[in-house]
């Protein structure tokens, strides 16, 4: 088994509450659910954790000020370390790492999700020009060449939690150190220092993760709506996609004809909620 971890803030609790439906229905065993509050303490007392259907006694709401800590930066920013954080603090031996909008959409198997050598089937991606800082970054703080990161650099993300302690370990002011170059200008991202920090104990990926993944993603960000159909497209057929997302600032760029598909793709997977998605989506077209 593993941990879940998802990170959420007030303005996306009802992405939350489709994600914790989907953790009920295709995720048949987990060990603790962590749904991390970035933002005001109080927010937590707008999570219920009867969402989260048969796994309502595994889930742990815990406030990001649970860290003794206060973000001077902006919230996606922020919430890249509370992933790390929660990571290091995870009591099984993996977590995997999901923003609010990330819904299941199959069942997970863990026969799948990990190999016979125990390594979990993420597979590696080509570092992109856009987190070139980054990777520059990375490589002088940990002597490697980084030529590819971690799959799927993004979410979902499997993160070795002996591992994550071990990195919290050997940054002084772990706190301090990610929140000064989470910003300009070397724009670290916590996937990043992540694979860095395992090619430099590792000394390759493949020692803890297979380089050829199982499971697939599509997340889609507001600046992938021009390509939603191709996107889609590739979500709709693709058999072993083991989650999807929209990007709240995506919402209102889509005709109404694309959110009818969308809702159509979560209904087939028994998301029920997607009624109350439907009216939020035609009554303004706005952000849900």
């Amino acid at each position: 088994m593993i941990d879940l971890v998802t990170i959420v803030f007030k303005e996306e609790l009802d992405y939350l509450r489709t994600q914790a439906e989907s953790v009920s229905l295709y995720v048949p065993v987990v060990n603790n659910i962590y749904v991390i509050v970035n933002d005001d303490d109080d927010v937590c007392t707008l999570i219920n954790t009867a969402w989260w259907g048969q796994h309502s006694g595994r889930v742990k709401i815990i406030p990001y000020s649970t860290w003794k800590y206060k973000s001077n930066v902006l919230g996606w920013e922020n919430q890249q370390l509370c992933k790390l954080l929660a990571a290091r603090d995870a009591e099984s031996s993996w977590s995997m790492s999901l923003d609010s909008k990330t819904w299941f959409v199959q069942t997970l198997d863990y026969n799948k999700l990990f190999d016979s050598m125990g390594r979990a089937t993420m597979g590696t991606q080509k570092v992109v020009p856009v987190f070139q800082s980054s990777k520059e970054f990375v490589e002088k703080l940990f002597d490697v060449e980084m030529s590819s990161v971690i799959g799927p650099a993004g979410v979902p993300f499997m993160f070795h939690t002996d591992t994550v302690k071990s990195l919290f370990n050997e940054i002084d002011n772990f706190i301090e150190f990610f929140l000064t170059n989470v910003r300009y200008p070397n724009f670290l991202t916590e996937f990043y220092l992540y694979s860095g920090y395992v090619l430099r104990k590792c000394n390759s990926y493949e020692t803890l993760y297979n380089k050829t993944h199982y499971y697939t993603c599509c997340n889609i960000a507001d600046f992938d709506v021009p390509e939603f159909d191709q996107h889609f497209s590739r979500m709709s057929n693709e058999g072993r996609l083991l989650t999807a997302s929209i990007h709240r600032r995506a919402y209102p760029l889509l005709s109404p004809e694309q959110l009818e598909l969308w809702a159509g793709f979560l209904s087939k997977r028994k998301l029920n909620t997607v009624s109350n998605w439907r009216q939020k989506w035609h009554s303004s077209l706005t952000l849900p």
